[in-house]
Order: structure tokens, then sequence, then C-alpha cells
């Protein structure tokens, strides 16, 4: 169980990060790059190199923790049949998206506490100009921390298994986009009533720039209820779209932890 639980994250992540990687980076002449790419400078190779390996060993960890969760647990099947059971594994994901972003925010914005921030999750910004294999590239400690919260929820509540797989998988995709140092969604859904509600890989960017704001994963939601969503967000993207070459400037932004 626990050498299939480290093989499937390790893959999850490869797969991911590697098709990110070559659609928007490998491939030069993506238009989607050049016009919508975040930061000026590339990717140093060090830089890479230190996100796969520390991205290698967080799907280590994480494969083992669940390995010893997920011991002696029964495959949970869906209950409902046809239509029903579209409507019971839809409602699982949209529970554990919402479950998994609300740790997420507070967890990470707690990771972002001097006390805490060198020790804990300093590897992950040391990666000033992410890209896509930047995902999963915490240390040890902060690796446990970012799955902490399915711990409980494996044990206790009757998830079924086939919405967890199809959750991991969607998880690790848009992690990766974050980190893909290209805004691929389109520039009016930061202004749309609805999709604004989203998080961009904008924000996730300025994240690793400034450091500190934009703490959520999947949602702007708690950044924007607690005020921690950065200034200017949109405007950024418009800026870039005009000077795909000129890195993201925050005007007025407090750059402390």
């Amino acid at each position: 169980m626990t050498v299939a639980l480290v093989t499937l994250h390790a893959t999850r992540y490869l797969l991911a990060a590697g098709a990110a990687w070559l659609f928007f980076w490998t491939w030069r002449g993506n238009p989607m790059t050049r016009e919508r790419r975040l930061q000026q400078a590339d990717f140093t190779r060090e830089d890479v190199r230190r996100e796969v390996l520390t991205s290698l060993r967080t799907a280590l960890i994480f494969g083992t923790l669940f390995g010893v969760v997920y011991a002696g647990l029964p495959v949970v099947k869906l209950e409902a049949r046809g239509a029903g059971a579209v409507l019971e594994f839809s409602a699982w994901l949209a529970a554990l998206l919402l479950v998994h972003d609300t740790y997420f925010y507070w967890a990470h914005r707690l990771a972002h506490h001097p006390r805490v921030f060198r020790f804990l999750h300093g590897l992950h910004h040391q990666s000033r100009n992410p890209s896509p294999f930047a995902a999963l590239s915490f240390g040890a400690l902060d690796a446990v921390v970012q799955v902490a919260w399915a711990i409980p929820l494996v044990r206790f509540v009757p998830v079924p298994s086939l919405v967890w797989l199809v959750f991991s998988f969607l998880a690790i995709g848009i992690n990766v986009i974050g980190h893909c140092g290209v805004e691929p969604y389109p520039l009016s859904w930061q202004r749309h009533p609805v999709l604004k509600w989203l998080n961009f890989a904008t924000m996730h960017n300025q994240h690793h720039v400034v450091v500190r704001g934009n703490y959520g994963l999947y949602f702007s939601a708690w950044d924007r209820w607690m005020g921690t969503l950065l200034p200017s967000e949109a405007a950024a993207v418009d800026h870039l779209t005009q000077h795909p070459l000129e890195p993201v400037v925050l005007q007025g932004v407090d750059r402390r932890q």
C-alpha cells in the first residue's frame, strides 16, 4: 500500500509539473507564454533541480503518511447509482476542495509567521520565481503540515475512495497552475462576479515575489474576507499583457513577512 501511494503521489506530480513545463516553457513559440509570463527572469537550473528533488521528497512523505493512515481500511464506494452517483461524487469533491482550501489558507498564513517561517516554510520561498516543479517543494515538516488536514478525514469520514483519487489529481493540477509562471486564465475572469473568487497564477506568483499575502490555494475567498489579498492583482495582469517581458511591479505593498 505504501509503495503504491508513494508512486501515485510522485507520478501525479511529475505528470502535472512536466506537462506544464513542456507546454509553457519547452514550447518556445507558445504565444500564451510570450504574452502572459509573470516575471522577466528565466528559471535557474539550481532552482529547478531543488524544486524537483524536494517535491519528490514531499511525494515520499505524502505516500508514506497515507500508507500508514490507510492501513486496514476498506475501499469506500459511492452509495448512489446513476445520476445520484454523479451528485454524490460532486458533493464530496466540492466538500474536499472547500475544507482543504480553508485549512490551507490558515496553515499557510501561520507558516508565514516570523517565528516559524524560516524553518517551516522558508524552503518553498527560495523559489522567488517558481517554476511548475515548485508545486510540492516543501521542507519535511512543511510537507507534514500540508497533508495533516486529510488524515482525520481518511480515518473517520466515509469519503469515497474514487473521490480521493480524483481530488488528488485535481489538487496537484491547480497547484501546478499556480506555480507555472504564466497566467493561463482569461484576464476577464478576474473581474467576473463569480470567477473572480478563483485563485489565479498571478496571485500566487505575487505571493512568491512579496513573500506575504495571497495565501489561498483554490479560491481567493479567504484572502478577500481577511484582507490579505494583495492590491492591484488585476492591474498587474493588465500591465503584463501590454509589457509581457517586464516583471510584476507591486506598488505600496509591505514586503515584510
